[in-house]
């Protein structure tokens, strides 16, 4: 897959990052919950499925299927992974390639990808957001969904659903499409999923998960169970 598919597939992951009615609940696994003060809400913390790691940082965590890898963000260590998968997965490699190159990886707190080879990786990434001046996520969702075309050429969204709860957590959900031409001239289409979450702290984050519209059948179920996973924590 070429390098303009790679700077893409990023390209649409950090567009949240740079830019700084009745709600609907969403099914969550089984879980347990984290005691709050009364003036807040309870956070739910789900438990992840078998198969499933949890990757808990200070401020929040996101589960996992075992088949995914974590990519550590520092630079040295991109620069390693690189290295890792320049030869066994050409296409990691150009991926993480373009995050490092470009800087974007800065925009992420945290970064993971499946470990099978496909031509395109599905990958994961939890980003904080500036919410523009605005505590309203339904606002937010549909300022950033209109927005969306006009930043990523050839982005098509599909979906806007705001308000959500996810875990106790204010959310919202953009799912979105962006497609173009390699240099091979084959067609290829990107579907990325998206969920705002909004702390009652004020504290905003984005977690994006992001595959092969060709693959939607299989990539939208897991692509929800990971981003749904997330909980934010106040610090």
């Amino acid at each position: 897959m070429t390098r303009k598919l790679g700077l893409l597939a990023v390209c649409t992951l950090i567009f949240l990052a740079a830019c700084g009615g009745n709600e609907t609940a969403v099914p969550n696994p089984p879980s347990t919950i984290v005691p709050t003060t009364p003036a807040r809400q309870n956070i739910i913390v789900p438990t992840p499925p078998p198969g499933w790691s949890l990757y808990s940082r200070s401020s929040f965590q996101i589960a996992l299927p075992d088949s995914w890898q974590e990519v550590k963000l520092q630079e040295a260590e991109l620069k390693n992974a690189i290295a890792a998968a320049q030869n066994s997965n050409p296409p990691l490699a150009e991926q993480l390639r373009t995050l490092l190159e470009s800087g974007q990886y800065k925009s992420f707190i945290f970064y993971a990808t499946e470990k099978a080879h496909e031509p395109i990786e599905q990958n994961v990434s939890v980003a904080r957001l500036t919410l523009e001046g605005t505590n309203n996520i339904q606002s937010f969702a549909k300022s950033y969904a209109d927005a969306l075309p006009n930043v990523v050429r050839g982005a098509k969204v599909v979906e806007v659903q705001a308000p959500l709860k996810v875990n106790g957590i204010n959310a919202a959900s953009v799912i979105y499409d962006v497609s173009l031409v390699d240099n091979s001239g084959n067609l290829t289409t990107l579907r990325g999923v998206q969920y705002l979450y909004l702390l009652d702290s004020g504290d905003a984050y984005a977690v994006t998960v992001t595959g092969n519209s060709a693959d939607s059948l299989k990539l939208m179920p897991l692509a929800r169970d990971i981003a749904t996973s997330f909980v934010g924590v106040t610090p």
